[in-house]
């Protein structure tokens, strides 16, 4: 019932996982949240994996949420001939608006104003940064280009052009017509990709309100401009993605890791989940095992504090799917003993009742051993406060609002539970020793709400009987 790893491990599904065996075998290795990528496939596509993860999850008795990723304004290479193509060093090529299939000369772009944005000098990048382009010359709806840094590129594949001012909302129509279709279809979460400021969020906000649905919203941190607003992108948001390959384009690399840990610091400080995200094992998209360097990366990130990492294209279209999640969970397993949850002088201000329980329940952890925290939870708050102090306990918590249970997936040493409206202790008592997870004599911290309508404003130690 209860994974080895606490940190919650993100999975993208593509054509290398999108099968009901491979799929039972990610749930089985670890995968916490399945994540569909709306930049590639078709509805009808889509509409077919998510029943698949609904069927897999219900086999196995495990509650696996899914996440949409909404496309934004990413500017994307169009369809290519054949595929992947190779780009070398000093070669010419031209990146056109017209409509053309790619070939290695001539790669077209689908963003119609890329000739307007960019002009001679300026460096263009693709594949997150790995290919780099220097403008030589802006012809009509050509960008002629030489490649400065070479490498494989597939259709559909990003490009930045770090100096140029957008002229673009981060969500569009059709993010909306998506996440009209993530809502019909029942999806959990919802990432917005490239937030510049709080107005994304609450733009995606008011649509969900008024199609009275709710997903948990992320905000992926990718931009110049999401970096700048971000205390007001962390306010409005649900929880946040460090998207390291745009975001890695748009600033210094040398800063990236700092930016990472401040990101995550914040995000901690407030008790919303952080994702790490991006190349965090790529080298298991074509070999079966990871580099060093990947693998001390993923354990940074969880030391930083990442409540979950997510897993791209070495899951999508890797090789090797499956052991790419098997090693961020044996990884997170290791590493998650060392890690630290904040200190509590950086709570130490004026808060909520529900801080004061979570600040009250880590101060009790240290003088009493608990087997589980239990908490009853409607909209989730306690247990994402309480999982701010990386508990070596498992936050159990409980809820009959299926929003809230999918939210939930995203939090560090959280497990959520849907129950039966108007459940209560002894169902949530009853539950756990019927799974075998306590037994009596055993002790837990429990968190309470007296009245019910005054929310969590207490805690206390029960012994099983």
């Amino acid at each position: 019932m209860l994974s080895n790893h606490k940190t919650k491990i993100i999975a993208t599904i593509g054509p290398a996982s999108n099968s009901k065996s491979v799929l039972r075998r990610l749930v089985r290795a670890g995968v916490n949240v399945a994540r569909i990528n709306f930049a590639h496939g078709t509805f009808e596509e889509h509409a077919k994996v998510v029943e698949r993860i609904r069927e897999v999850s219900e086999r196995l008795e495990t509650f696996v949420s899914i996440l949409g990723d909404l496309p934004g304004i990413k500017i994307r290479i169009g369809k290519l001939a054949k595929e992947p193509i190779e780009l070398v060093k000093g070669q010419r090529v031209v990146l056109t608006t017209r409509d053309v299939e790619g070939t290695e000369e001539e790669i077209p772009v689908e963003f119609k104003d890329l000739p307007r944005i960019v002009e001679k000098g300026d460096v263009i990048y693709l594949n997150d940064g790995y290919i780099a382009l220097k403008v030589e010359e802006v012809v009509g709806e050509d960008v002629i280009c030489r490649v400065m840094s070479g490498g494989k590129v597939f259709s559909r594949k990003g490009l930045n052009v770090p100096k140029a001012d957008l002229p673009l909302e981060a969500v569009t129509d059709e993010d909306i017509e998506i996440l009209d279709f993530m809502i019909d279809t029942g999806f959990d979460a919802v990432g917005i990709s490239f937030v510049g400021s709080a107005h994304d969020v609450i733009k995606v906000k008011r649509h969900l309100k008024r199609r009275n649905a709710r997903l948990f919203v992320i905000s992926k941190i990718e931009r110049i401009d999401g970096l700048r607003n971000f205390e007001e992108i962390l306010s409005a948001s649900d929880g946040i993605m460090v998207a390291r390959g745009d975001l890695g384009v748009e600033v210094p690399i040398e800063r990236l890791p700092i930016i990472q840990k401040r990101l995550i610091r914040r995000a901690n400080v407030e008790g919303k989940p952080a994702i790490t995200a991006t190349q965090m094992l790529e080298s298991m998209t074509t070999d079966r095992m990871p580099t060093r360097a990947e693998v001390t990366d993923v354990a940074n990130a969880i030391l930083d504090g990442s409540d979950a990492m997510m897993l791209s294209e070495e899951t999508a279209v890797g090789r090797y799917p499956v052991e790419a999640v098997r090693v961020m969970a044996k990884i997170a397993k290791t590493t998650e003993s060392y890690r630290e949850g904040l200190e509590e002088w950086v709570l130490v201000k004026r808060g909520t009742i529900k801080d004061a329980v979570a600040l009250a329940i880590a101060e009790a952890l240290k003088v009493v051993d608990v087997k589980f925290i239990v908490t009853p939870t409607r909209l989730g708050e306690t247990p994402r406060l309480i999982s701010r102090f990386k508990p070596k306990q498992w936050i159990l918590a409980f809820s009959s609002d299926r929003a809230t249970v999918g939210g939930l997936t995203f939090s560090y040493g959280v497990h959520p539970f849907l129950m039966d409206e108007g459940f209560g202790e002894e169902d949530m008592i009853s539950m756990l020793k019927d799974l075998g997870l306590v037994k009596a004599g055993d002790k837990v911290m429990i968190t309470e709400s007296r009245p019910p309508e005054m929310g969590t404003n207490s805690m206390r130690i029960l012994r099983l009987g």
